[in-house]
C-alpha cells in the first residue's frame, strides 16, 4: 500500500528593504511497502494504522490562525514552541501567510497569496521516475507590484527540463523576473521537470517583490506660441503696422511676459519696441501692435520674441519651444510715367496722330491704371485708340502693368479751330499713384486762295493799249493768307504801266508785286497796262506764291496782236 502525503510550508518575510520572501515547499513522503502474503491479515491492518497515525500525528499538527475554510486537511504546520525568536530590524513587517491546499476533486493546488500578491502552483501532468512531472506556478498581482522574481529549487534527483516562459538557469535554481505588474494582471509560467529517482521530493518556491511608495504631484510648463502679422510690402517713406499674438498653449501661468520686436535697419521705430503683456494664464491670449517707418528698400524680416520669467534668453523655456514669430516684408519704391506726344502745329479738319505712353518705373506691378485723355475744345475724335469716349475725354484702363512695362495708345484728333490748344492725359493707379503729361498744337486754318488774270480786249492791233486786271482771294474762313504776285508776258505783249492795290514792278517783261497779305474771305486787285508789241499770239502768265503752297497757284490769259 503507498500513501502520498503533500504538506505546504508558506512564510511571508517583509525586509527593511521592502521585499517580500515567500517560500513554499511541496513534500512527496513515501511509506514502505507491505505485502500481504508474508503478514496476516490483523497483523497488517494493525501495522498499517499504527504507521498512518504515527506519520500523521507527526506531520500534519495545523496552526489555527492559518487555517481558512477552505483548506480542509492542508495547512500551514504550527511553528514549534522552541523555535527561537530571531532578529528583525526595527522596520520589519510581517504578515500571515496562507499557504492552502484544497482537498476537493484530486486538486493539488498549492496557493500563496498576500495583501499584495497570489500564488498558486497547480501540478498539470504527474509523472514516474523517467517521465515529466507538468506544473503551472501562476502569479496574480493584488496590487500594483514591481520586480516580481520567481525562483524554483530543483533537488538532487530532479531534473529540470523546460519552462514557458523560458527560465534563467543557475546551480540548481529556474528563475523568472517580470519588472512590474498592476493590479489585477497575471502570469503563467508552465514548468517540466524529470524525477531521476524513486522517492520523495520538494521543490520550493521562492517569491519577492519590491514596493512602491509614491508622492504623485503635477509641475506645470508655460508654453508661448507667438503669431505675427503685418503688410507683404509698404512703399518707401510710408509707415507699417504689425499685431503679434502671443498665447499660453501650456499647463502653468506665464509670469511678467514681455514682447519684443526686433527691426530690421531698413525700418525707424515709431512705437515702443519692447512691451509688456503681463501674466498669461493657460490658455489666455493677449495681442500688441508695433509701428515702424521704412527707410530703405529691400526684402527683410520683421521678428517679434516673447519671454517670460524663467525662459531662455531667446524665450525658450525647459520645454525647447521658441516663443518667437517672423513676417517678411518688403519695402518697395513704385514709380509711373506718363509721357503725351503730338504734333506742334497742325491745319484745322485734319486729323492728326497723338501718342500716350504708359511706363511702370518703380518695382511693383502696378494694378487698375486709370487712364483719361482730356480733349481741347472743338476736337473730334478720329480713332479712339480701343477706349472709351465720354464727351470731351478717352478713357482707358489697364488691369495690371507689372513693373519695368510699358504700354503705348495711339489716336487720332483733328481741330475745327484754329489756334492753340493743349491736350492733357492723367493716368491714377489702384495704389493711389498719379501722374499727367500735356501736349500744345497750333492748329492752322488751311487757305483758301483763287487767283485770275483777264485782259480788257482780244485781239488788239500792235501798239494798241490792252489793260489786265489781276485778283488774288483769299477763300478760307480762319486765317490771313499772305504771297508774292508775279506776272510774265510773252515778246508779243509788251507791259507799260502798273495800278491797283499794292504797288508793282516792271523789270522787262515781269511784274512783280510785292508780299500782299489777303484777310479771310478778302482778295486784292491789281491791274497791268500793256500793248501790242508785236504781231501774232500774245501771253500773260500770272503766279501767286506762299510759303504754305509747295507750287504756285498760276492763272494765264491769251492776247492776239494782229
Amino acid at each position: 500500500m503507498r500513501i502520498r502525503l503533500r504538506k505546504t510550508t508558506p512564510r511571508q518575510e517583509r525586509s527593511f528593504y521592502g521585499h517580500i520572501s515567500v517560500t513554499q515547499r511541496i513534500l512527496y513522503m513515501r511509506l514502505p511497502a507491505v505485502r500481504k502474503e508474508n503478514m496476516k491479515p490483523l497483523t497488517v491492518l494493525v501495522a498499517t494504522g499504527l504507521s498512518l497515525f504515527a506519520l500523521l500525528y507527526s506531520g500534519c499538527q495545523t496552526a489555527p490562525s492559518a487555517v481558512t475554510s477552505a483548506d480542509t486537511g492542508y495547512t500551514t504546520p504550527a511553528q514549534p514552541q522552541s523555535t527561537p525568536t530571531q532578529w528583525r530590524p526595527a522596520n520589519e513587517v510581517t504578515r500571515p501567510v496562507q499557504a492552502t491546499k484544497a482537498d476537493r476533486s484530486g486538486s493539488s493546488d498549492v496557493i500563496f497569496k498576500s495583501n499584495q500578491i497570489k500564488v498558486t502552483k497547480t501540478v498539470l501532468q504527474e509523472a514516474s521516475v523517467g517521465g515529466d512531472l507538468i506544473y503551472q506556478i501562476r502569479i496574480e498581482a493584488l496590487d500594483d507590484v514591481n520586480n516580481v522574481r520567481v525562483v524554483e529549487a530543483i533537488p538532487a534527483g530532479v531534473q529540470f527540463s523546460s519552462a514557458n516562459p523560458p527560465a534563467s538557469l543557475s546551480g540548481g535554481n529556474a528563475s523568472w523576473n517580470f519588472p512590474s505588474m498592476k493590479k489585477g494582471d497575471s502570469q503563467n509560467i508552465r514548468v517540466s521537470v524529470k524525477p531521476t529517482r524513486e522517492g520523495d521530493h520538494t521543490i520550493c518556491s521562492t517569491v519577492t517583490v519590491d514596493n512602491a511608495f509614491c508622492l504623485n504631484f503635477f509641475s506645470g510648463q508655460p508654453k508661448l506660441e507667438v503669431v505675427k502679422k503685418g503688410p507683404a510690402s509698404i512703399e518707401l517713406g510710408e509707415e507699417a503696422t504689425w499685431t503679434v499674438t502671443v498665447t499660453n498653449s501650456g499647463s502653468a501661468v506665464a509670469s511678467n511676459v514681455v514682447v519684443t520686436d526686433t527691426l530690421p535697419d531698413a525700418f525707424t521705430p515709431t512705437s515702443n519696441l519692447r512691451q509688456s503683456i503681463g501674466d498669461l494664464a493657460p490658455g489666455q491670449t493677449e495681442t500688441v501692435t508695433y509701428t515702424a517707418k521704412a527707410v530703405k528698400q529691400g526684402s527683410f524680416q520683421n521678428r517679434a520674441v516673447a519671454s517670460y520669467d524663467g525662459s531662455g534668453p531667446d524665450g525658450g523655456g525647459s520645454a525647447g519651444s521658441s516663443p518667437a514669430a517672423s513676417s517678411p516684408i518688403a519695402v518697395v519704391q513704385s514709380g509711373i510715367r506718363v509721357r503725351k506726344s503730338g504734333p506742334a502745329e497742325a491745319y484745322v479738319f485734319k486729323p492728326e496722330t497723338f501718342q500716350i505712353t504708359i511706363e511702370n518705373t518703380g518695382d511693383t506691378d502696378l494694378q487698375n491704371v486709370r487712364i483719361t485723355d482730356i480733349l481741347p475744345k472743338g476736337a473730334t475724335v478720329a480713332e479712339k485708340g480701343g477706349g472709351r469716349v465720354s464727351g470731351n475725354a478717352i478713357g482707358w484702363m489697364i488691369p495690371k502693368l507689372p513693373a519695368g512695362s510699358s504700354q503705348l495708345i495711339t489716336t487720332k484728333v483733328a481741330a475745327t479751330r484754329k489756334g492753340k490748344s493743349t491736350n492733357t492725359v492723367k493716368l491714377l493707379t489702384a495704389s493711389g499713384l498719379e501722374a499727367s503729361d500735356s501736349v500744345t498744337t497750333d492748329w492752322l486754318a488751311v487757305p483758301g486762295v483763287t487767283v485770275s488774270i483777264t485782259d480788257s480786249k482780244d485781239p488788239v492791233r500792235e501798239n494798241e493799249a490792252v489793260t489786265y486786271t489781276l485778283q488774288v482771294k483769299n477763300q478760307g474762313d480762319f486765317e490771313p493768307v499772305s504771297g508774292t504776285v508775279t506776272v510774265t508776258f510773252s515778246q508779243g505783249i509788251k507791259p507799260t504801266a502798273v495800278a491797283g492795290d499794292a504797288r508793282g514792278k516792271i523789270n522787262g517783261q515781269t511784274v512783280t508785286f510785292p508780299r500782299t497779305t489777303l484777310e479771310p474771305g478778302k482778295d486784292t486787285n491789281l491791274s497791268i497796262t500793256a500793248e501790242g508789241a508785236a504781231i501774232g499770239a500774245g501771253r500773260a502768265v500770272m503766279e501767286f506764291s506762299a510759303d504754305f503752297l509747295t507750287d504756285p497757284v498760276i492763272s494765264q490769259e491769251a492776247t492776239n496782236v494782229y
